[in-house]
């Protein structure tokens, strides 16, 4: 009975513990709530209602609570406090927890004569460490376009002022979704500091930040803005807008399936940055697709594409860049006026081609690896190791050293190639350049059917506006003649000979086209906006060739002239027929003047006009009786005065003489005459060089004196 009455009594006091606690909770926390709002009203603080709320935790409710201080502006629809139970018992003021939902602070972002000195973002002293701010926003008036910081996080205060270590918090206008330590040192001017173990970021709003505050222009890399996941690790992010400078540095940083590490950018008003990165990781098929949505991007791509003639270039693979360091100053960064360096090297990289006809091919670039250093947006680039190779066969390796805009000059490079294949083309190559003016290249090129190879020198212009030079040991050209039918009758374009100006000149000491063995050929052009002229001259045997040739954007011009003396008869039959050159011999006298205009390659053939003029000394015929058919007007000759050739027999003439004009494809023979001892001959003729035909109305007068008449109407066949 006794211990039923302890245990009452017990009961009873505990009770009246807790009402007396309750009570002293309700008292002091009335006197805590009129001493808080007391200051907060000495603050300049005004509140439309206040609600004292008991369940389920004492708590203060204030809405629509509204600050004024000078030019600032602080509006808070619903304030709730909740005070720390333990402290209020001792009758200790402290709060356990604020929330504050949708707060709106107004401020200018720049402050002029004495409120310049204020700006700094304070709490009264009572304010807890645990704060929730639910879709906050700071608008700085006269700033970046009046356009508010939305600002919702869940925080801890970490000291004085406005700073919190954040569990979870976001930034809409700089497109930072973040957890880490928001400092927001000042309003006016914006002083802000972060640190973030991860940071998701909007390319566009950020972007729009920059550009608002006046760091990047509109036009530095809007092609960011495109991209669809930005993110940064170990993110430590400073604004002063006093002073003008943001600062980036993240430990980590992916942009699409771009990665980087270390990356510190530094970013000052007017356009002036330093960015340093230790790696980059760039898909380079992820960066074409960016390029392409800017109109500067897809300009590059097809000024490269036409020089190149061709349809497209598209890359795939990766591009890693290495130990980046770049600067600019205010100002300069628009104009190009960027100077660093940088490692760039390349991991399965290949490139796509396509023809102007629609054909694809693949360059798998196995090893690349080069140093770029940047002077006044200057790049010198420096390739240490450069292989690819070819999907339809062959490879190719460079090493090299040369600068933007490129200049020959200053290039240094060797070049091998393998049987390198691209579209219709194959090239074996040797090239190296070890000083500022020459070139040293081996080439063999094939197309189709068409043979080009090439030795000796290249030599670069000695000073601004000279010409360039070439001395070619040997150039040969094999290319097999078609059918005229067949050959597709193409209208000229020689647009890339006009408009940049250029001059040159090349010495040849061996060229070979087809069986044409030419030597000593000097070339020079001259090419300016609207004409190219292109100056000729060369041997062929004891034949000296000149040829003046103009060229406008869709024509040419030519005037061809050809003079011989004492010119070998078999050597120069050989360079149309070999195997007629074992019938004749003789010594060839001739001056030929030619001229042709016209757009395509049958007008200009129709357009030839011209005279010639040849003499044969000592002409010598073998083997009349097995003589070649298209030799066969010799066999008229005798048919003529009715003689047969006997086996083994010949025939010869003192001297042969030819006086013809040349239109079109027809050579008209005005007059011939053949003096020798057995038979005199004389007359004139046709002969079509497009079906080999040729007609002749002569006389031939015999070793007896009588002069008899002869015809002939021959086809001769190639």
């Amino acid at each position: 009975m006794i211990r039923k009455k302890g245990i009452l009594i017990a009961s009873l006091v505990v009770i009246a513990g807790m009402i007396s606690s309750a009570v002293l909770v309700r008292i002091y926390f009335a006197d805590a709530a009129q001493k808080l709002l007391s200051d907060m009203t000495d603050m300049g603080v005004v509140i439309e209602d206040i609600e004292l709320c008991y369940s389920p935790l004492p708590s203060l409710r204030i809405y629509n609570l509204e600050v004024q201080s000078g030019v600032d502006t602080v509006r808070v629809p619903l304030l709730e406090v909740y005070p720390d139970i333990s402290s209020l018992l001792t009758g200790e003021i402290k709060l356990r927890h604020v929330v504050l939902q949708g707060p709106d602070i107004i401020t200018p972002a720049h402050r002029t004569g004495a409120a310049s000195t204020g700006g700094t973002v304070e709490f009264p002293a009572v304010f807890p460490d645990k704060i929730d701010v639910l879709s906050g926003k700071l608008q700085l008036t006269d700033g970046f376009q009046g356009i508010p910081l939305t600002v919702s996080a869940s925080m801890e205060k970490e000291g004085a002022g406005f700073a919190f270590n954040v569990r979870s918090a976001s930034i809409a206008e700089l497109g930072f979704k973040f957890s880490g330590r928001l400092d927001m040192i000042s309003t006016s001017p914006l002083k802000l500091s972060l640190q973030a173990s991860e940071c998701s970021i909007d390319p566009a709003s950020f972007l729009g930040f920059l550009t608002g505050f006046g760091y990047i222009s509109n036009s530095t890399i809007p092609e960011l803005a495109e991209a669809g996941k930005f993110e940064s690790k170990d993110l430590d992010f400073h604004v002063d807008s006093a002073l003008g400078i943001m600062s980036f540095k993240a430990g980590g940083l992916t942009l699409d399936s771009t990665g980087g590490k270390n990356l510190a950018l530094e970013l000052g008003q007017g356009g002036s940055f330093q960015l340093s990165l230790d790696e980059a990781s760039v898909d380079a098929g992820e960066l074409y697709v960016m390029a392409q949505k800017s109109e500067r991007g897809r300009n590059a791509t097809k000024s490269l594409c036409e020089s190149a003639k061709l349809k497209s270039i598209k890359p795939q693979g990766t591009l890693i860049f290495k130990s980046v360091t770049l600067s600019s100053s205010a100002g300069s960064a628009s104009s190009g006026g960027v100077s660093g360096k940088m490692t760039v090297a390349a991991k399965d990289l290949v490139l796509v081609f396509e023809s102007l006809d629609g054909k694809k091919q693949k360059l798998s670039i196995s090893d690349f690896d080069a140093d770029v250093e940047l002077k006044d947006g200057k790049p010198v680039v420096s390739v240490r190791t450069f292989n690819v190779a070819s999907a339809t066969g062959g490879n190719c390796n460079l090493q090299a050293s040369f600068v933007f805009p490129f200049d020959m000059h200053k290039a240094r490079f060797k070049a091998e190639a393998l049987d390198f294949s691209l579209f219709d083309y194959v090239i074996t190559c040797e090239a190296e350049k070890k000083n500022p003016l020459q070139t040293q290249f081996d080439t063999q090129l094939s197309h189709k059917e068409t043979r080009i190879s090439a030795s000796g020198y290249f030599n670069s212009p000695r000073r601004p506006g000279a010409g360039y030079e070439a001395q070619l040991k040997s150039l040969s050209i094999r290319s097999p003649e078609r059918e005229s039918g067949v050959v597709e009758n193409t209208k000229f374009d020689f647009s890339y000979l006009l408009g940049n100006g250029f001059s040159g000149k090349a010495s040849i000491r061996r060229f070979f086209y087809n069986d044409w063995p030419f030597s000593d050929v000097a070339i020079y052009l001259q090419s300016g906006k609207s004409r190219a002229l292109l100056k000729a001259a060369g041997k062929l045997f004891h034949l000296n060739l000149n040829a003046d040739v103009v060229f406008s954007r869709d024509q040419m011009a030519a005037q061809c002239n050809v003079k011989g003396r004492g010119t070998s008869l078999p050597s120069l039959i050989a360079c149309f027929a070999t195997d007629l050159s074992v019938s004749l011999r003789g010594k060839v006298y001739l001056n030929a003047n030619l001229f042709m205009q016209g757009a395509d390659t049958e007008e200009l053939t129709a357009s030839v006009k011209g005279d010639i003029t040849a003499k044969i000394d000592r002409l010598h015929i073998f083997n009349l009786a097995n003589l070649d058919p298209r030799l066969g007007f010799f066999i008229d000759l005798l048919d003529a005065v009715s003689k047969s050739p006997e086996a083994g027999e010949g025939l010869s003439f003192r001297t042969a003489g030819l006086r013809a004009g040349l239109s079109g494809k027809d050579l008209l023979i005005n007059s011939f005459n053949l003096d020798g001892r057995l038979l005199q001959a004389w007359g004139n003729g046709v002969y079509s060089l497009d079906d080999k035909h040729l007609k002749i109305d002569g006389q031939v007068r015999s070793m007896l004196g009588t002069v008899n008449s002869f015809n002939v109407d021959r086809k001769l066949k190639s």
